[in-house]
């Protein structure tokens, strides 16, 4: 026997023997003296009425159970054990019923001055707790399997589903920051619920008045107690609704709050293996999603609980009898509200993901409109998001009937209730056990206690669309950035010197294809170098490891002499200034802009966007620098864009600038100009270009050739142009050859027998390339060709 199956069946043995020893010993003291004779008794003199031998029988039952799981483990079976947790819980609550159910048959009997003998009494106890051990049991030890143990790796752990309750309570983590205005609407709720408990009460008294002493007196007292207290309740409604309603917007504020502070703080690779629009839509939609169902399902569970304490009062002092009744039967509800629950949670986490879904769609396909447009895709994009809107009302649609079901099964054993409450009720009345103005008032207690019991229902309902929607947020929230800028190093001033030292990187969403590889070079302090190379060569990953967008997965990059992320995040990307290829720019004024992340006076502004020549254009529009250059900068030009990008690196007076493709959109006088300001200003600044444009790069103190991730050649533009064979030569040479081809001969005829003029015409990229190429590099270029 395995040490699995000898354990489970310890347990359940061990179990069993308490529980059949306790039964046994309480139907021995069945008439309030101890005697076998008093359990064997009761079998021949059987009755529903003065028996408890039933309650025994459901220790067998309770036995069997125990067992289960060592009869589960001997037929290597024990993955199955989870599958009896639901049906073990609802047989638990059944036979908890059963104890108020057998006390309210054994009391039928009884005479006013007659009681419970002590040994019926404690079996009924016992019977009730016993129920409460067996699911306990289950819950706790026998549903852990050996089997269900499963050790995660360290990577699975970040992504392992939080459990229900550990949201649940996160979630009201969020209603205690809130405290003072949750204190403020739980006292209105007090007032609020205490004044609805006294209504049932008073409409009773209101119809016996009418039907027993026919007193307009009395009948006025009444009403006007009633409406004093209806008075009462509107006025603590109204606060409570306001001190809520308010706690709620503050409690939306802080999880976006807290989820936009854990995407920021995220690094550039989340970014690369999440999309926008699915984060956006956990920020917009999640985030309403939890706020507002958390902190609604809090105030609506509070008032209920309050108003259920007080109607069960009530109900005890109206008739204990009656109220045993309706106890029996809420279990029932209760079981079937969790078992929608449940499901209800699964279908909500679906539904947000299918709402995630159907949003990014829509941020892909708003933030490139004009290519949408180009391509005349609007209908099919349209299509594109119906489907994904369609997939989440497929989801909705299944939401709906499953909860058509609950609503049946809750209003089928309500109406139930109601049916057993009138007839026991009757039963009492013509019994003469309970007067019928008390009945009545029972009546609408029962009916408010079932609504009670409705509304705490659909809370668990609602707080499983909370936990449905709160575990992608909380995931994002709890994220560790493999980046975590805990370096501290500020030192005075940076030099700027800059060496990548055996640098091995690939991206984290493509790992399997290295992008560097043993990549070394080193930039002096106030060297201007320039990268060269082939698309897709690995120049533009140097500039991301230089911003510390990412991490090496070897070597190091080093600033000074000291690893980049030593440095302090905030302070290094102050020494450091980056204008890429795509300048992005925020819709806001062009003075923001290039003011973004340092503060700076206006002049300082100004002086940085007349060295990257965008003063001119800028005075020149209506607002000059209040101007809103639009979302991503889609009120300016390319050029523009480019140009306010340059002047807010400048702004910085940074260490080092690194430009990518920084003047590709930039005309040739502007190019001009603006590399003329970049020499000038700089101080003694070091400077890192990448250009596909080798006319952008002539004036480099070095270039770095860079091929296939590894370093080729290193040098100025003249060495490098005599290793006829090197990459870069070859660049040049393909460049020279490409700028050839794509002239034209362009004739233009005139009035008359003149003979016709040709011009040579270049497209506005081979002209920038040609201005510089026909100067510098046609000597060097042409000998090039010739070899």
């Amino acid at each position: 026997m395995s040490s699995a199956v000898a354990s489970r069946l310890s347990w359940g043995l061990i179990l069993t023997s308490i529980d059949f020893l306790a039964c046994l010993l309480f139907a021995c003291l069945h008439d309030g003296t101890f005697k076998f004779a008093n359990f064997t008794s009761q079998f021949s003199d059987f009755s529903f009425f003065t028996s408890t031998i039933d309650l025994f029988l459901l220790q067998l039952l309770r036995f069997a159970l125990w067992m289960v799981p060592a009869a589960v483990h001997v037929a290597n079976k024990a993955d199955t054990l989870t599958m009896w947790k639901e049906p073990i819980f609802c047989t638990s609550l059944i036979i908890c019923a059963a104890s108020p159910t057998k006390l309210l048959l054994l009391t039928e009997k009884l005479k006013p001055d007659e009681f419970l003998t002590f040994g019926d009494t404690a079996f009924l106890v016992w019977n009730f707790l016993a129920a409460i051990l067996l699911n306990s049991s289950w819950s706790r030890y026998f549903i852990r399997t050996p089997s269900s143990y499963i050790i995660l790796e360290e990577e699975d752990l970040e992504v392992a589903p939080k459990q229900t309750f550990e949201l649940i309570f996160r979630l009201l983590q969020y209603c205690k920051r809130e405290w003072l205005w949750h204190i403020s609407g739980f006292s209105w709720l007090f007032i609020y619920s205490i004044t609805r408990i006294f209504v049932p009460y008073y409409t009773g008294q209101v119809i016996a008045t009418v039907v027993a002493t026919k007193s307009y007196p009395a009948l006025a007292n009444s009403v006007y107690i009633m409406t004093i207290i209806s008075l009462v309740s509107a006025v603590a409604a109204g606060f409570r609704g306001g001190s809520f309603e308010y706690a709620y917007a503050r409690i939306q504020r802080s999880i976006r709050y807290d989820l936009f502070h854990g995407l920021v703080k995220q690094d550039v690779a989340f970014y690369d293996a999440h999309k926008t629009g699915e984060i956006t839509s956990r920020l917009a939609a999640d985030c309403q999603t939890m706020s507002d169902t958390v902190a609604l399902n809090v105030n609506v569970f509070l008032r209920n609980c309050v108003m259920l304490l007080g109607s069960m009062i009530f109900m005890m002092k109206l008739s204990w009898r009656l109220s045993l009744v309706t106890f029996i039967l809420v279990p029932i509800i209760f079981v079937a509200s969790k078992i929608f629950g449940t499901y209800y949670d699964h279908l909500s986490e679906r539904t947000q993901d299918t709402i995630a879904a159907s949003n990014d769609v829509a941020e892909e396909v708003l933030s490139t409109m004009r290519t949408v447009r180009s391509f005349a895709c609007e209908n099919v994009e349209s299509d594109r998001f119906y489907g994904k809107l369609t997939h989440t009302l497929d989801v909705t649609r299944t939401k709906a009937i499953a909860y058509i079901g609950f609503l049946w099964v809750s209003e089928l054993f309500q109406s139930f209730i109601i049916v057993a409450v009138l007839w026991y009720g009757g039963h009492l009345v013509l019994t003469q056990k309970m007067k019928a103005d008390l009945l009545v008032s029972f009546l609408l207690y029962q009916m408010q206690l079932g609504d009670n019991l409705r509304q705490m229902g659909e809370v668990w309902t609602g707080l499983m669309q909370s936990v449905g929607a709160s575990r992608k947020v909380f995931e994002y929230i709890d994220r560790e950035p493999q980046i975590q800028h805990l370096g501290e190093y500020m030192p005075e001033n940076v030099v700027g010197k800059i060496e990548f030292r055996n640098v091995h990187f690939s991206y984290p969403t493509r790992s399997d294809q290295p992008i560097l590889k043993d990549l070394s070079f080193t930039v002096e302090p106030g060297e201007t170098v320039a990268l060269v190379g082939p698309s897709g060569s690995g120049k533009s990953s140097c500039i991301s490891l230089l911003e510390n967008f990412y991490i090496p997965n070897a070597g190091q990059v080093l600033v000074d002499g000291v690893p980049l992320e030593d440095y302090e995040h905030h302070y290094i990307h102050k020494k450091i200034a980056l204008v890429g290829q795509e300048p992005i720019l925020f819709a806001r004024s062009v003075m923001e802009n290039v003011r973004y992340g340092v503060e700076v006076a206006d002049t300082d502004v100004i002086r940085s966007c007349e060295m990257a020549n965008a003063h001119g254009f800028i005075m020149q529009t209506t607002l000059k620098y209040e101007t809103n250059v639009g979302e991503k900068g889609t009120q300016m030009s390319g050029g523009q864009k480019q140009r306010i990008a340059i002047a807010r690196a400048l702004v910085r007076e940074p260490a080092i600038l690194l430009l990518d493709e920084a003047t590709s959109a930039l005309d040739t006088e502007s190019e001009h100009v603006v590399q003329e300001a970049i020499y000038k200003n700089l101080g003694g600044k070091s400077v890192i270009l990448i250009a596909h444009r080798l006319s952008t790069v002539e004036k480099a103190d070095k270039i770095v050739v860079i091929n296939k991730g590894r370093v080729e050649q290193i040098g100025n533009h003249e060495t490098l142009l005599k290793d006829t064979n090197g990459t870069y030569a070859k660049l040049v040479q393909r460049q020279m050859m490409g700028d050839q081809k794509t002239r034209k001969r362009v004739t233009v005829p005139r009035s008359g027998p003149r003979p016709a003029t040709s011009i040579n015409v270049a497209g506005p990229s081979q002209g920038n390339a040609m201005s510089l190429l026909s100067t510098s590099f046609s000597q060097s270029a042409s000998s090039v060709t010739s070899k």
